[in-house]
């Protein structure tokens, strides 16, 4: 049985990506997959190398988290 989440960091604010990314660090079954600061590169990344988990900001420019989660 695999005990390893995957998961990828989505955040239009560097500050909060990297304060994610230092607790994912620390967690230790789950390993980071990739951070991104625009939905759009993230969703096209994740549609070909899928993650378990998705730390994702519900409020960024232009696009609602909430959606993105949805799709």
């Amino acid at each position: 049985m695999n005990t390893h989440l995957t998961c990828s960091i989505v955040d239009d604010e560097p500050l909060a990506v990297s304060l994610l990314e230092s607790y994912v660090n620390r967690t230790p079954f789950l390993e980071l997959r990739g951070k991104y600061c625009s939905v759009i590169t993230a969703m096209n990344e994740l549609l070909s190398d899928p993650v378990d988990l998705l730390l994702l900001d519900i409020q960024m420019p232009g696009v609602s988290g909430l959606d993105t989660a949805r799709r």
